[in-house]
This record gives C-alpha cells, structure tokens and sequence, in this order.
C-alpha cells in the first residue's frame, strides 16, 4: 500500500540568485578555516602573492586567484571567480543547499557550514564532490 505517496513527476526548476562579494568571501572564510582544509587540502596560497584584500579568503570576490595544494600528493588546482560561481552553481543543482541558505532574498551564508563550503569548493575544483 503506497498511502497516496506514490511519485508522479520530477519537476526541474529555475532560480537566479544574486551571489554578493560578502556571500563569496563568507563562504570562502569557511572553506579555508575547517572545509577544505580539514582533509584534502594541505594548505593554500595567493597566486601572484598580492593579496586584493586584507585576507586570503577575500582574493575570489575580487578578481584574484587561490591555489588549493593536495594533501596527499603534488596536484594544485586554481581557483578564480569564474570557477567559484560554477561551483556554487553545481552545489545548488545537485541539492547541496540542505538548510535552505539560498531563496528569492538572496544567499544567507549562516546557513552554509564548513562541508557545504567544501563541497561548493570541490564542484568549483572538480565539477563533482571528489573528497566526500
């Protein structure tokens, strides 16, 4: 007995979201202090060593790049802008938003914890979460 529960249609939808320069950098503080860091990347740097802001976190909202250093062997992958919005992107079409930090007023970075961070940096990375 299926008690009226039985599935009739899977329905795609469509959002735009306003991703803000505070948003980026929320969800960047984040991922470099407990996300990434936290088993699959052992460190990260500043390409090019000017900081655009007064911290690294604040290097992708404002045009710069980071490089993300593997844990385990000599791989780097970069991140820019570009890569970010991709990845936060991805993240929210593979149902990555659990606690609802995204709706029509915008992003609500309280509500994206170090794992969503990291995932939104992996699909930014990878375009998949690889390290789960």
């Amino acid at each position: 007995m299926d008690n009226g529960k039985k599935k009739v249609a899977e329905v795609h939808a469509e959002i735009v979201v306003d991703l803000k320069q505070e948003n980026v950098d929320d969800i960047m503080v984040c991922a470099l202090e407990g996300g990434v860091t936290a088993y699959w990347c052992r460190r990260c740097e500043v390409i090019g060593g000017e900081y655009l802001g007064e911290y690294a976190s604040e290097q992708i909202s404002r045009g710069g790049s980071l490089r993300f250093y593997d844990a385990e062997s000599d791989d780097t992958w970069d991140l820019d802008l570009e890569k970010f919005v991709q990845g936060f992107r991805l993240w929210l079409e593979n149902g990555g938003d659990v606690y609802g930090a995204v709706s029509k007023l915008g992003v609500d970075t309280g509500e994206i914890d170090a794992e969503a961070a990291d995932c939104i940096i992996q699909y930014a990375l990878f375009g998949e979460v690889v390290f789960g």
